[in-house]
């Protein structure tokens, strides 16, 4: 991992951090919220399993697993937003 690819994760990670803080503060409640507050998560999730775990070149079966599971993490918050 390149030093300019790590400092552009790293602000990516801020910039997405402070959004979702953003939404959060503000008088908004339910799926205005959530929905850019989980969307924020995914792709922050993203950016840690590409640029800090090392599988942006992994094989893409091993990078389909990942992701896999953190879409499964992200749904499973949403059903339990949903029936909550």
């Amino acid at each position: 991992m390149t030093n300019t690819v790590s400092i552009c994760a790293w602000i990516a990670l801020l910039a997405l951090t402070a959004l979702s803080v953003g939404f959060g503060e503000t008088r908004l409640s339910g799926v205005v919220v959530f929905v850019p507050v989980l969307a924020a998560t995914f792709i922050k999730g993203g950016i840690v399993i590409d640029a800090f775990m090392g599988l942006r070149r992994a094989p893409l079966m091993w990078r389909a697993i990942v992701f896999a599971w953190l879409a499964l993490v992200i749904g499973l918050i949403a059903f339990a937003f949903r029936i909550s």
